[in-house]
């Protein structure tokens, strides 16, 4: 009786360490142009000739830009623990918040644009468009964002670029909707 008890546990505990390696199974191979993050399983899409640039605040896990003089546009994916009672509706005043943390002296931040969207997935998301003033007082940005908690972690894919440059925020935004989770 010991034995068939201890198989059954074995059997159990295999099942589940199966089902945990499983759990991401259907994550697409990385390659350039998409970003893949085997932890919280999810993946986003980029230009091909982007290039990885230097992380600039600790929350961030992907920092590529078009390889220009100004290295804009910049996709940028940051993951960071979701603040409890956080909204996704608060979304983009979480993002100005951690923005102005990241960046001291970043400030005028309006929010152009934003609505509630379900990621290719189906996962819930924010999207917002927004304009602000880099942390050196004098460049203007303008930035798009698609935020989605998952894992009790807010995840986010931006991308800026300067105001009224040739890239659109609905451009922007178009790239940061490339997020997509897997099971």
């Amino acid at each position: 009786m010991k034995k068939l008890s201890r198989r059954l546990l074995v059997a159990l505990v295999l099942m589940s360490g199966l089902a945990l390696v499983s759990s991401c199974s259907t994550l697409p191979k990385p390659k350039p142009g998409l970003y893949v993050n085997k932890h919280f399983c999810f993946s986003v899409d980029y230009p091909e000739k982007w290039q990885d640039q230097k992380f600039l605040a600790p929350v961030e896990v992907l920092r590529v830009a078009n390889p220009t003089e100004y290295k804009l546009p910049v996709l940028v994916v940051t993951i960071v623990d979701k603040p409890k009672g956080a909204q996704l509706k608060d979304a983009a005043k979480g993002w100005i918040e951690g923005v102005k943390k990241s960046f001291p002296g970043s400030k005028r931040f309006k929010v152009l644009s934003q609505e509630m969207i379900k990621l290719a997935d189906g996962t819930p998301a924010a999207a917002f468009t927004l304009k602000w003033n880099w942390s050196d007082g004098v460049t203007k940005l303008q930035s798009a964002s698609v935020v989605a908690y998952v894992k009790n972690k807010s995840v986010s894919a931006s991308a800026t670029t300067v105001l009224g440059g040739d890239t659109t925020p609905d451009k922007l935004l178009e790239m940061c909707r490339t997020l997509r989770f897997y099971k």
